[in-house]
């Protein structure tokens, strides 16, 4: 028996020696320095981009940065590149992907399905495509069914009154413009790299665009078309959500004028309009700036207050409405 531990006692004290040098082989590695760097390729730094604003084909806005240097596009003299800093405004064609120009297809085609819901949530469907679904929808009111040709008209009817006309006239071009410049032709790309505040880098299908407006371009287009501001919106009863674009001038208080502005914010339709501009805060006295108006649906109550220099009263509803300043 003792002969038998005293074989098997280097045996015993083997195993932990081992086990340490395992354990501590890792570190042993992990002491080794590491190799320096490579600083000869530094990493580019990230584009600023270009603020623009994009309409989309659903209606929607979306304010980004444009991480693209140049456009292409593809005019009938050939190619031409326009840098993306001097572009103001793009008018894009309309451009259906194949993938929606299918589900219109199978839309039309269940117009005229046996089962009324079917035919429901077909007419919804094509309605919802807007403006991409109207040349098939123009095919489809000369159908033999009457069914389909009364519910292609009921889908055409429907997207006439949400779509302005313009955006409906078929346009095979975009149109680039620029400072002193308008080019028409077909943008080679078919996405445009963009970064959002949320979601970072982004690729933004360029089939689903109608315009595009840069920073330039937002500040000269914003007011385009505007016209001598009225005394008061009293003319622009019930006209609620509809935004209209005048020239005002701030007006000056105590110069002898009566200008008497009810509520805050939200004002009554026989507000003086240059007094509640000065009341906003988005005209100084005398200024002549552009302000985009929208009127509402009055308020419970129009409330009173005292700011820059005009004093406003309160009211109860007005029936007829109110206006609001769209800040942009």
């Amino acid at each position: 028996m003792p002969v038998t531990r005293s074989l098997f006692r280097p045996l015993a004290l083997a195993v932990p020696v081992t086990l340490a040098a395992a354990a501590f082989a890792p570190l042993a590695r992990s002491a080794a320095p590491a190799a320096a760097p490579d600083r000869t390729t530094p990493e580019p730094a990230r584009a600023a981009g270009l603020d623009v604003e994009v309409k989309c084909v659903d209606d929607s806005t979306l304010k980004l940065k444009l991480l693209e240097d140049k456009l292409e596009l593809v005019t009938k003299y050939g190619f031409l590149q326009v840098t993306v800093a001097d572009v103001r405004r793009i008018e894009f064609a309309h451009r259906c992907p194949p993938e929606v120009a299918e589900r219109i297809a199978l839309a039309i085609s269940k117009l005229a399905h046996a089962d009324f819901q079917t035919r429901e949530q077909a007419t919804a469907e094509l309605k919802n495509h807007r403006e991409r679904a109207y040349p098939f929808l123009l095919k489809a009111l000369k159908h033999e069914d009457p069914e389909v040709s009364r519910r292609a008209d009921e889908a055409l009817r429907f997207i006439q009154a949400k779509v302005p006309a313009p955006l409906l006239e078929a346009r095979d071009c975009d149109v680039v413009h620029t400072d002193d410049s308008k080019f028409t032709g077909k943008l080679t790309a078919q996405s445009f790299r963009v970064l959002t505040g949320v979601f970072g880098e982004q690729a933004l299908k360029v089939a689903d665009l109608r315009s595009l407006r840069t920073g330039a371009g937002i500040a000269a287009d914003e007011f385009a078309g505007a016209v001598a501001a009225p005394a008061t919106m009293a003319t622009y009863q019930q006209q609620f959500g509809k935004e209209y674009v005048f020239n005002v001038t701030g007006y000056v208080p105590g110069n002898g004028q009566q200008a008497t502005v009810w509520g805050t914010d939200v004002y009554t339709l026989d507000s003086n309009l240059a007094a509640a501009a000065v009341h906003a805060g988005l005209a100084k006295p005398g200024e002549a700036v552009a302000v985009r108006v929208r009127v509402v649906q009055s308020p419970i109550q129009y409330t009173a207050s005292f700011r820059n220099g005009v004093n406003s009263n309160a009211y109860g509803t007005f029936a007829s409405g109110g206006y609001e300043f769209v800040k942009r």
